[in-house]
């Protein structure tokens, strides 16, 4: 009985000194990684100074009015790899990223969409663009257009949410399917943990997630890989994160947004029938309802991130931006008509 307990004794010790050894390498190796993609990806537009910090963004094209685009959590402006250029020939298009995400600079807490809509004005402004704007948020990003869309009306010509959040989705999962939707505290909370790991790298590269992030152009996926591997950007999405309920209760406050042109984009997905599924249909159709002059569109065959990722699929989004982008340019027509 000692000698087996001796055996155990060593087994344990050996098995936790491996782990440890393992940490240690993967620790290195992310270190050495993060070096190399901070040399290999410099950021490709410029910074701001939106007060306390820089906010980086990448504009192109000419014209109005000028579409100004919004990842989702966790997303950074390579994530539009295929969006922006498309856009770019039509009008001008500005994509950006949020605080401490890709090549911005960290900013104060708390980042709830009413600060976040707040730096975005001030970053617009101080880079020379100027309104009006046609706003475009994909998932996360779909509350804090809608939000910033009620804070500075004055702003904002028109709206396109992508397969967008719902600020009450939560509750709307939790009746329907008994759990609340795929936003988990938890898991953005171990993010960070994982990228200084080297664990995330590791999930990226010969996972099904880094499949789908590899149908950007090469640049855009690799850059947006490398940052989804930085601890960095993952703690200011954490932080996004931490302060759902407010973003949510903001959002749930906007007003009604009258006749202005909004279009909403769903995600066919490969199952339209599932109950998930129609449950994220009602609620975008619930958003369209938001104006009367709302439409909503699914994409078929289209997920989540494919709608961005995918070629084809990025070209009906940038399809739809068109079409919105036009709209607006028949309504200030009609407002301001030739003497």
């Amino acid at each position: 009985m000692k000698r087996w307990r001796r055996w155990i004794k060593r087994g344990a010790i050996g098995a936790v000194a491996a782990l440890v050894a393992l940490a240690l390498v993967g620790m290195l190796y992310q270190a050495l990684a993060t070096q190399a993609d901070r040399r290999n990806f410099p950021p490709p537009g410029k910074l701001v100074d939106v007060g306390e910090h820089r906010l980086h963004i990448q504009c192109a094209g000419e014209g109005r009015p000028t579409v100004v685009l919004e990842t989702g959590a966790l997303g950074i402006s390579a994530a539009w790899g295929w969006v922006q250029p498309q856009v770019a020939v039509h009008t001008r298009v500005c994509s950006y990223d949020r605080a401490g995400l890709g090549w911005s600079e960290p900013g104060p807490k708390p980042r709830d969409a009413l600060r976040i809509a707040k730096e975005l004005r001030t970053l617009l402004r101080n880079a020379g663009e100027t309104p009006p704007y046609v706003l475009v948020g994909v998932s996360f990003g779909g509350l804090l257009v809608r939000v910033y869309a009620d804070q500075y009306p004055e702003d904002v010509a028109g709206l396109l949410l992508v397969d967008s959040s719902h600020p009450d989705q939560d509750a709307r999962f939790e009746k329907v399917l008994g759990k609340p939707s795929f936003l988990e505290e938890r898991l953005f909370s171990s993010l960070p943990v994982l990228a200084r790991l080297g664990v995330l790298r590791f999930i990226l590269r010969f996972t099904d997630i880094g499949s789908r992030i590899d149908e950007l152009p090469p640049r855009q996926a690799a850059e947006t890989k490398a940052f989804l591997a930085d601890s960095s950007h993952l703690s200011a999405a954490r932080a996004e994160m931490a302060v759902w309920n407010e973003t949510t209760a903001q959002a749930r406050a906007t007003r009604p947004l009258g006749d202005l042109p909004l279009v909403v984009v769903s995600a066919g997905g490969r199952n339209t029938a599932s109950l998930k599924r129609r449950v994220l249909l009602e609620l975008h159709g619930e958003l369209a309802a938001l104006s009367s002059r709302g439409s909503h569109r699914v994409v078929a065959g289209a997920g989540h991130i494919s709608l961005v990722t995918n070629r084809a699929h990025a070209a009906q989004v940038a399809e739809a931006i068109q079409e919105l982008v036009e709209a607006t340019r028949a309504r200030e027509t009609d407002s301001n008509p030739p003497q």
